[in-house]
């Protein structure tokens, strides 16, 4: 079995808005009651999938504290889909595989709370793209040393019928670079991807990425995330899917596809 996703990072200017939004998508929104403000320069909701994956809406606490936070410019952009991440069994192990094979990486460090109850959660992140100075569709990888089920409030159902991540498409303007990081992460380069002509894919056993080139539609300039897909119950669905309405998305496009 091949990594599996653990979240988008979706950037939003109001938070609150966007949570009702979402909601207004067939969403549902929970929040994470953390006891300690560690996080500081972010606050979150969470549309929490039963795979385990969840996208996770972040706002910044203040304009100061985006000036700070890697993930600033990708804001001072636009808001919608700013990085990714997968879980792996050992962010440490991790680290020093890619460090051995030349790969820019930075971390681990560690990332913890503790919410209403007394129950801690802890993870160990490791950035590969931004924040590592390596290529911006690179994700970064986490591993939980304490309370994942803690961290990640739900499962929920959602009223879309939204159970899964299960692949996302990149843009770069080094896919070469791409895919071969993906690759040493443990994915398997299939070449081209079947559902989009000209990507490249890795695939990773449940789910998959494809890497465009930079310059694509709906992608973020320099590269990033162009579209996450999450599998749905819903039996209406095209064949191809539909992309939810992107005003409603803060213009991060979603496709929901039949599973």
């Amino acid at each position: 079995m091949g990594l599996v996703f653990d979240h988008v990072v979706l950037l939003v200017r109001d938070l609150e808005k966007a949570a009702a939004d979402f909601a207004a998508l067939g969403f549902t929104i929970l929040e994470r009651a953390d006891l300690n403000a560690s996080h500081g320069s972010t606050i979150f909701r969470f549309a929490s999938l039963k795979d385990g994956s969840y996208i996770l809406l972040t706002a910044f606490t203040s304009d100061e504290a985006q000036s700070k936070h890697r993930l600033g410019p990708v804001l001072e952009a636009g808001e919608g889909h700013a990085d990714w991440s997968f879980t792996v069994p050992s962010s440490a192990e991790m680290s020093e595989e890619l460090k051995r094979a030349g790969f820019p990486v930075k971390g681990p460090v560690v990332v913890s709370n503790m919410v209403e109850g007394g129950h801690k959660w802890g993870l160990d992140l490791l950035m590969l793209g931004r924040g590592a100075g390596g290529d911006v569709a690179l994700p970064f990888v986490v591993s939980d040393n304490e309370g994942r089920k803690h961290r990640i409030p739900g499962p929920s159902d959602h009223a879309n019928g939204a159970t899964a991540m299960v692949g996302i498409r990149l843009s770069s303007i080094d896919v070469e670079a791409v895919v071969k990081t993906l690759v040493a992460l443990g994915g398997k380069d299939i070449g081209a991807s079947p559902v989009n002509a000209g990507d490249r894919r890795v695939d990773f056993g449940q789910t998959w990425i494809d890497v465009a080139v930079d310059g694509v539609p709906s992608g973020r300039a320099g590269g990033g995330i162009v579209e996450v897909v999450l599998v749905s119950s819903d039996a209406r669905l095209p064949a191809a899917g539909t992309v939810l309405d992107l005003g409603l998305a803060h213009g991060a496009p979603i496709r929901l596809v039949k599973g």
